[in-house]
């Protein structure tokens, strides 16, 4: 499947909403931080908010994280009030990217043929050339680099730790080695000993490095993002047969269906000339980490990706972001050059995989469209009760506006004292966003934590926002895999 489409899940976390060069600019505005729907969230009301709170650090992303879940949830107050069902909210930009997928999982199944029969016999010869359940037990020697060293410091490091590797290859204790050199906290105490490991557990240089030596074998220069590593496999082994053997087959029939997956998407896609243009990664990188930008025409008409009949725009890149969770964005955003060019011609395959599937005529059941519409609808319905912006009450002299405005101003500080929990809208708030309109202005943010900062006592302990779902994976994991959403999207 991973080979078959690079959709990932569509349930996410709260999304960070800015304006960059490369969309159009805001307004700039010094006491209104943020506005939705026809509401102001100014710049006392959010000092007003905050400053109480003084557990919260009074930072620059605290305030944007507040400001956008004032805007999330007036939205959905906004959008309850006029409607308790909330048929009012277009759902179809969140449904269509699952039943995309279901389209290609269709696709898949009606072309992908191939014999997963597989004897005892032949299994048990598969299994001794490649055993599953392998692990190796190593010891490494970390040397720091870091990310923006000098070529000069580079090489003073990759010096040093040459002349500890072939100390190593000359047959000197490596746990004594370790105990001198090595750089990796609580590593010298251990000798350098990581005990066994198994796949997907290190850092993938490290990994190939150390899963390619023999016992006893010391490793050359092994880069990673920690810095550079000398390793020595001291041992390595792997499962009985008899206690692997079922999912070993599952395993070998699954590398069938995907070298059969794989051939297809070759024949399918190689025709097309999938070209990334220059510039396209920047861009690609941008929109990932400002998922809310908001594009003129002519960017988003900006072509990032280019095949033979088709074509991926910056507008549409953008719209396949905001379905993404906030930690997979974070990712995306903190790529590397060579990796997002891998990604967007994924995205670009993906796109003439749902052209295929529609070509040839197939698609999902109204009925099932409909059902999912309902439970996604329902979920959303069961978020606006649980964050008490359904249903809003006016109490005695107040508009519907200064309920909305007083409810949701009560949730947001109940979350920010810990009283309540954050209820991500994810994909569903740029729905919104476009539906009702919203605006954050970047240029009051300051302006907020500077009021906030006068406004408290020094010396107060701070602790991180409440609940708040952190915005990036570390910057050596990979970009986000293919996933096999079993559900809808949910909010």
């Amino acid at each position: 499947m991973r080979r078959f489409v690079a959709f990932v899940a569509l349930a996410g976390a709260i999304s960070t909403v800015a304006c960059d060069g490369f969309g159009q600019a805001m307004t700039a505005h010094t006491d209104v931080l943020a506005r939705a729907a026809g509401h102001e969230l100014t710049v006392d009301q959010a000092t007003n908010l905050l400053a109480p709170a003084t557990q919260i650090p009074a930072q620059n992303d605290v305030v944007d994280a507040v400001a956008n879940l004032w805007i999330d949830y007036v939205l959905l107050a906004t959008a309850a009030a006029q409607d308790s069902t909330l048929s009012n909210i277009d759902l179809d930009a969140i449904i269509e990217p699952y039943f995309n997928q279901q389209l290609v999982f269709r696709l898949r199944d009606e072309v992908i043929e191939v014999d997963t029969m597989v004897t005892d016999e032949e299994l048990r010869q598969l299994f001794d050339q490649s055993p599953v359940g392998a692990e190796v037990r190593a010891r490494h020697i970390l040397f720091r680099l870091p990310p923006d060293a000098s070529p000069q410091d580079r090489q003073a490091v990759q010096q040093r730790a040459e002349a500890v590797r072939q100390q190593a290859v000359g047959g000197a204790d490596f746990a004594q080695l370790a105990a001198e050199h090595t750089e990796e906290p609580g590593g010298a105490e251990r000798g350098g000993d990581l005990g066994y490991f198994g796949p997907n557990q290190m850092v993938q240089p490290f990994e190939e490095a150390a899963f390619a030596l023999q016992a006893g074998e010391v490793s050359g220069l092994v880069e990673t993002p920690f810095g550079i590593h000398i390793i020595k496999v001291e041992d390595r082994r792997s499962a009985p047969y008899e206690d692997v053997r079922d999912q070993f087959r599952e395993m070998v029939i699954g590398e069938r269906v995907g070298g059969a997956e794989e051939a297809y998407l070759t024949q399918l896609t190689d025709t097309r000339q999938i070209q990334v243009e220059s510039g396209a990664t920047a861009i690609a990188r941008e929109l990932a980490s400002k998922p809310g930008s908001t594009l003129s025409r002519r960017a988003g008409q900006r072509v990032l990706v280019r095949y033979q009949g088709g074509s991926l725009t910056a507008a549409e890149y953008l719209a396949l972001m905001q379905q993404r969770p906030a930690a997979q964005r974070g990712q995306i955003a903190a790529a590397s050059d060579d990796q997002l060019e891998d990604w967007l011609r994924l995205l670009a395959r993906d796109e003439i995989l749902i052209e295929e599937a529609r070509n040839r005529g197939l698609a999902a059941p109204q009925s099932e469209q409909d059902s999912a519409r309902l439970e996604l609808r329902e979920q959303l319905v069961d978020a606006a009760r649980q964050s008490g912006l359904l249903p809003i009450t006016a109490q005695a002299g107040e508009t519907q506006a200064q309920a909305v405005q007083r409810q949701v101003s009560e949730f947001i500080s109940a979350i920010i004292t810990g009283q309540a929990n954050v209820i991500p809208l994810g994909a569903i708030g740029f729905t919104l966003r476009q539906q009702y309109g919203a605006e954050l202005f970047e240029r009051a943010i300051p302006t907020v934590v500077s009021r906030v900062e006068q406004r408290r006592p020094a010396g107060e302990q701070q602790q991180p926002f409440p609940q708040m779902p952190p915005e990036q994976m570390p910057t050596e994991q990979p970009l986000p895999p293919a996933q096999q959403p079993s559900s809808p999207p949910q909010p």
